[in-house]
């Protein structure tokens, strides 16, 4: 449009290790960005906590240099804020916080998550939320502070998760949208309202957390002292936007029922789409995750994935002395599937779905004098895509869980040519592998577009977001590699997590002796 007035949408993504923002074009085109470490503090060891004010001036630092590069291309016309999950905040009547944000995955809570889960049992916490008790999630939070520091409990009145506290401090609306309503052991998934009862039996009153809002319907309007702060216009609508990991399937185009989002980053996610939510005992105790994803119309997502996924290929790299990755691609390239009887466990921060277990080991398995550095990487490739095939097969074992139609990849592992060739292989079935790279600031941009009425529907700005959400390439497995990856699978790494699980408690009680 003249005049520099081309309708832009901005988004924000207040992550773990960053908070970062992008305005984008209509095509979906990334014009401006901004970015900024999360301030982040360590009080002791084991504990992690974010200072609400520090964080917030991180936040608005960030868009206002957003604002600033945006102007030259347009004016922002729809907001909307991915986050982690988890972490949360206590505000009180004035609309205050009443101390430090506590991290999602801070240690400081563990007891209190144990104290919930013998007070209630994993089972009926698992029927109401459908994920299973645990410590990084709200409740145990908000546990405590009441145990802790009773005197600024008795002042809170709400609690918001970050993308609902950064919407809370623009227009002053406390919201809390679905996604990460479902990140706090306190949503009812089946009737998608706050679990009263589930509530009442902990003594909380269910009116300490907001309202519930749909992902893309708007929460507010940009207020005078907000736009001040942060360059964004005042009135400008700021819709709900969610959980960084969830609400990636928006721009990912993967929120149909039996298409399964495979998100490969430092960490990978898997996420399927599933058109009911899921109370099989199964999903509880192989730990998986699901979520309430609401575009209008419920939408339910399941969950797992590898804690290390490109980490643990960065720290294979890292042991090497740095070699490049195009150096070890191309020694692994040489050798067969398989890596000449090598496996390696993925297990460097602890256990992944289906066998969670804490005291969980990397290791490899079949080393040889003859294995140099690209057998070794290709087991670190092999390992990783034949891990996530075990947690695939046990979650699709799950009655009520939907078949698996279509694979899309996303993420900074598909630029791994090698890699995507084997993980073909060994699920057997083509991968849709598309470029997006940032997936939460778009998808988040896109619900900001949907609350502000530029877009009519998701599919709209799907269909009109080609250039930016990137052009699919297929790729297809080799049939001579699935059968070897077959062969290995069945008979070597299915068998190997579960009957690991002795040794990895006996050496985890071998280091607390010494």
């Amino acid at each position: 449009m003249p005049g520099g007035k081309a309708p832009l949408l901005a988004s924000l993504d207040l992550g773990t290790g960053r908070v970062r923002a992008v305005a984008i074009d209509l095509k979906g085109r990334i014009l401006a960005e901004a970015a900024l470490p999360t301030p982040t503090h360590f009080p002791q060891a084991g504990w992690a906590e974010y200072h609400p004010q520090e964080l917030w001036q991180t936040v608005a630092e960030v868009l206002s240099r957003l604002t600033q590069a945006a102007k030259a291309h347009g004016t922002i016309r729809g907001f909307a804020t991915g986050s982690m999950g988890e972490a949360g905040v206590l505000i009180d009547k004035a609309g205050l916080e009443l101390g430090p944000i506590i991290a999602w995955y801070c240690g400081r809570t563990v007891g209190d998550g144990e104290m919930l889960r013998e007070r209630l049992g994993d089972e009926l916490i698992f029927r109401t939320s459908g994920v299973t008790a645990s410590h990084s999630f709200s409740l145990a939070k908000i546990l405590w502070w009441r145990r802790t520091h009773p005197e600024i409990f008795a002042r809170a009145r709400t609690w918001l998760n970050m993308a609902d506290w950064v919407a809370f401090r623009l227009t002053g609306e406390a919201r809390t949208d679905y996604t990460l309503a479902s990140r706090t052991n306190a949503l009812d998934l089946e009737r998608g309202t706050w679990a009263d009862d589930l509530l009442r039996k902990l003594d909380i009153d269910p009116s300490l957390f907001a309202p519930l809002v749909g992902n893309g319907a708007m929460v507010g309007r940009v207020h005078k002292a907000a736009a001040a702060e942060t360059g964004l216009p005042e009135g400008l609508a700021v819709s709900g936007g969610g959980h960084d990991h969830v609400i990636s399937t928006v721009a990912a185009d993967t929120n149909a029922p039996g298409i399964l989002l495979d998100s490969m980053g430092t960490a990978e996610g898997l996420i399927l789409a599933n058109d009911r939510p899921i109370f099989h005992d199964l999903l509880r105790q192989g730990g998986n995750q699901q979520s309430l994803l609401h575009l209008g119309t419920p939408r339910y997502a399941l969950m797992c994935g590898l804690t290390t996924s490109g980490g643990a290929i960065e720290w294979f790299r890292q042991q090497t002395g740095g070699e490049s990755y195009d150096s070890l691609i191309a020694q692994a390239e040489k050798l067969p599937p398989g890596s000449n009887g090598l496996v390696f466990l993925p297990q460097l921060r602890g256990g992944d779905q289906p066998y969670p277990n804490p005291h969980a080991r990397g290791a490899f398995i079949g080393i040889t004098g003859d294995s140099g550095a690209g057998a070794l990487f290709r087991s670190v490739l092999e390992g990783l895509c034949l891990y996530t095939r075990l947690e695939l097969d046990y979650l699709s074992a799950v009655p009520g869980v939907n078949a698996i139609t279509r694979i899309r990849v996303i993420g900074g592992g598909t630029r791994n040519d090698l890699m995507m060739k084997i993980k073909a292989s060994v699920y057997g079935r083509p991968l849709e592998v598309t470029p997006l790279s940032e997936a939460t600031c778009l998808s988040a941009a896109i619900l900001g577009g949907l609350g502000a009425g530029v877009f009519s529907s998701i599919e709209e700005a799907q269909k009109e977001m080609t250039e930016g959400l990137g052009k699919v390439r297929i790729v297809e497995p080799e049939p001579s590699w699935m059968e070897r990856y077959e062969e290995l699978y069945r008979t070597v790494y299915a068998k190997l997590p579960p009957t690991l699980t002795a040794t990895h408690d006996a050496l985890a009680a071998f280091r607390d002796r010494t």
